[in-house]
């Protein structure tokens, strides 16, 4: 188990896709992301939620984002952060995101 300390490290941030596209390179199904995190800029991710989104679905949608996890190489493209989402019933990952319009890079508490 984990304490208060070590999960208040995790960087958690809310953030806006402002492009999505066919990731063909992936192992799996997955779309990359271009992610406006406000004043912490732009940054790029990999999310494998091909089954439950698309890409008209992505755009404009808010979600929360690990941002200090560090980046991951997935063949020539760099995720720069971890698109938090969680399994529903059919094993297809179903995003995180705020219930009401929030402004980007705000920290998730």
């Amino acid at each position: 188990m984990i304490g208060i300390k070590e999960f208040n490290k995790m960087d958690l941030r809310v953030g806006t896709i402002e492009q999505a596209e066919k990731f063909p390179g992936a192992k799996q199904p997955a779309y990359k992301l271009y992610i406006n995190f406000g004043e912490f800029g732009n940054k790029w991710s990999s999310a494998q939620i091909t089954k439950n989104y698309s890409i008209e679905d992505l755009c404009g949608k808010q979600i929360i984002a690990a941002m200090n996890l560090g980046n991951k190489r997935i063949g020539s493209f760099v995720s720069e952060v971890l698109v938090m989402g969680v399994d529903d019933n059919n094993s297809n990952v179903v995003l995180l995101e705020p219930s009401t319009k929030i402004e980007n890079g705000a920290k998730v508490n």
